[in-house]
């Protein structure tokens, strides 16, 4: 969300409980919710090759639904995780809302500001089937994959002395997939549902060997003094909860209980 004091457009045919000085972020049209994210991070979103690469999944539902209660529309900006990580693309305005399975951390609310939580995000040690690794403990001398800037990375970060393995790092978990599919390291550490995604949906299956309750929550961010939009998210995301459209959008992506 930029700091601008400049409304995208007036939202008084909203109706005055949603005439917000939003001060959206100046984008290509007046009528858009900009949303920063990084592609791909299924099943939270990601290009759907049946859909002419479509950008689709869970976050892309619920921002739809804030989208339609300020009767906007989503335009989804994809850019690399360190500028949503670091709070930049808020800052700077290229976007109103980050949402990126982002998971909420002292370090990111220190930069920007996070709705309630929607997901509670273990990590998960991932491998091809038939691997030899069946815990960290496995590790030992071998190399895990991780994706730069995120969680899954502070967690193997924290435990490599203990288990002594070697950490290769990746930008984007498409890449970090990939590695491990062509044994370019040994196994991946990176959040639950984006395992579980592929397990189910892709013919190159990865296996979840383990998982860390780690504590983790994903939030929907925004910039510091936005306390309109954050507002607004938080009443959609209790409204969807109540109506059955969070359940709906939940299990149509993740459908784990």
């Amino acid at each position: 969300m930029t700091r601008s004091s400049t409304p995208v457009r007036s939202l008084t045919a909203i109706g005055t409980a949603l005439t917000l000085t939003l001060g959206l972020a100046a984008c290509s049209s007046q009528d858009t919710l900009t949303v920063c994210t990084s592609i791909p991070y299924e099943p939270f979103q990601f290009k759907d090759s049946w859909q002419d690469n479509k950008v689709v999944g869970f976050d892309v539902d619920i921002m739809d639904l804030v989208a339609k209660e300020l009767d906007l529309k989503q335009e989804i900006v994809d850019i690399g995780f360190e500028q949503i990580d670091s709070g930049q693309a808020l800052e700077e305005g290229t976007c109103d809302v980050a949402a990126a399975a982002l998971t909420i951390t002292p370090p990111r609310e220190e930069v920007m500001s996070f709705s309630d939580p929607y997901y509670d995000a273990k990590q998960a040690l991932g491998a091809k089937p038939g691997s030899k690794i069946k815990t960290l403990k496995d590790m030992k001398g071998k190399v895990l994959g991780v994706q730069r800037d995120s969680t899954g990375f502070a967690y193997a970060d924290e435990n490599q002395d203990k288990y002594e393995y070697d950490l290769k790092t990746y930008n984007d978990l498409g890449k970090l997939r990939e590695a491990v599919l062509y044994d370019q390291v040994d196994a991946a550490i990176n959040d639950v549902p984006l395992w579980t995604s592929k397990v189910t949906d892709d013919q190159r299956k990865l296996e979840i060997i383990e998982k860390y309750d780690t504590g983790e929550e994903y939030g929907y961010a925004v910039a510091k003094d936005n306390d309109e939009l954050l507002s607004t998210i938080n009443e959609v995301l209790a409204k969807s909860r109540k109506n059955g459209d969070f359940e709906e959008i939940y299990q149509k992506w993740i459908g784990e209980d």
